[in-house]
């Protein structure tokens, strides 16, 4: 009987113990005795938590970084809307050499703020605007590889607003082109529409930058033209041949004075414009000048006179392609009939890359 109390005693000793504990630490299991499957799963689920924790700690940091980062770009867009006033102010006849030189001491100084914000902005001590901050990685989960990248570009006058300008060389004969970007998106390349280079309508440096600039939103890269051909000196009192003709048509013989002062030839090669696509014009030097607005080719047969001193090279002028792209890369081009774009091996092509840093004259 004392053996039977004993034990009985012992097993509600245990039980009291059991229920003390978890009355104490409000929990029903607190060790493997309890419940060895319901411990385990207990820890599991514990350790999970904590992981969530951390990567919501995580995240949070990502996101403090990211709004110090976007708090310090916002105070650098007040910054540059200064400057574009500033330089808008300068951009006009109003102002004398001595007051656009104190505007542009004014950019130079908003320069050196905006670029102390881009190299001082840090969090942690990681610089977040000076480049180097590039894909960055936040575990924001539980599991392996449950992560979100961030990368925040340089915003020193240096970078920002750095453009690629590529011109290529005058074009002298007709033909077909066929231009290839290369690796216009760091890894494809884009092949754009065959374009005739010619005098006729809808042919062209115009007709193949209209075909670029429709495709500039994917490929990044915009395209201008100048078709002008101009005389070597002022107009002196001449007489075009009986064949005189522009783009292959007619104009016959035309009779001018000293700086076209009757108007004369200006008059004569207008009045066929809207057919041949070139509009005459004199300019400020008193030199004929010819223009293409719509980017066909100006081709001169017959004789316009040794008055108007146009260059027997300029007779036939197909004009300059210039491409432009935002993130100043190189533009690499390749396809067929390059010569003909003036972006061919045997053309000099203008090349230059530009900042807001270059206004400071840097």
């Amino acid at each position: 009987a004392a053996l039977n109390a004993k034990a009985n005693a012992d097993l509600n000793s245990k039980s009291l113990d059991a229920s003390l504990s978890r009355l104490s630490s409000g929990l029903r299991i607190n060790s493997a005795a309890d419940d060895a499957s319901g411990m385990a799963i207990a820890d599991s689920l514990r350790s999970q938590a904590n992981t969530l924790g951390q990567a919501i700690s995580n995240g949070n940091d990502a996101l403090g970084i990211l709004q110090t980062a976007d708090k310090a770009m916002d105070e650098q867009l007040k910054i540059l809307d200064t400057i574009k006033t500033k330089a808008t102010q300068a951009a006009q006849d109003g102002q004398s050499l001595k007051t656009r030189t104190m505007l542009q001491a004014d950019i130079n100084r908003l320069m050196e703020e905006l670029d102390n914000i881009a190299n001082t902005t840090s969090f942690n001590g990681k610089q977040l605007l000076s480049g180097n901050f590039i894909n960055q990685e936040f575990q924001i989960g539980a599991s392996s590889n449950q992560t979100v990248k961030a990368t925040i570009g340089a915003t020193q006058s240096s970078k920002i607003g750095l453009t690629r300008f590529e011109t290529g060389g005058r074009i002298s004969t007709s033909g077909e082109v066929q231009f290839t970007l290369k690796n216009y998106n760091g890894i494809d390349d884009f092949q754009f529409q065959k374009v005739v280079i010619s005098t006729s309508v809808g042919t062209g440096l115009g007709a193949l930058a209209d075909e670029i600039n429709k495709n500039a939103d994917k490929t990044g890269v915009r395209a201008t033209f100048t078709v002008e051909t101009r005389g070597m000196a002022a107009v002196r009192a001449g007489t075009t041949s009986d064949d005189f003709a522009i783009n292959g048509v007619k104009i016959g013989k035309v009779e001018y004075k000293d700086g076209d002062s009757n108007g004369a030839l200006v008059a004569a090669i207008n009045s066929v414009k809207d057919t041949t696509g070139v509009e005459a014009s004199i300019d400020a030097n008193g030199q004929l000048l010819l223009s293409s607005r719509e980017g066909r080719g100006i081709k001169i047969e017959g004789s316009i006179g040794g008055g108007a001193f146009i260059n027997k090279d300029m007779m036939e002028n197909y004009g300059r392609l210039s491409l432009v792209k935002n993130d100043g890369k190189d533009i690499l081009v390749s396809g067929t009939g390059l010569e003909s774009a003036g972006f061919g091996a045997g053309n000099f092509i203008s090349q230059a890359s530009v900042s807001l840093r270059e206004s400071k004259g840097q």
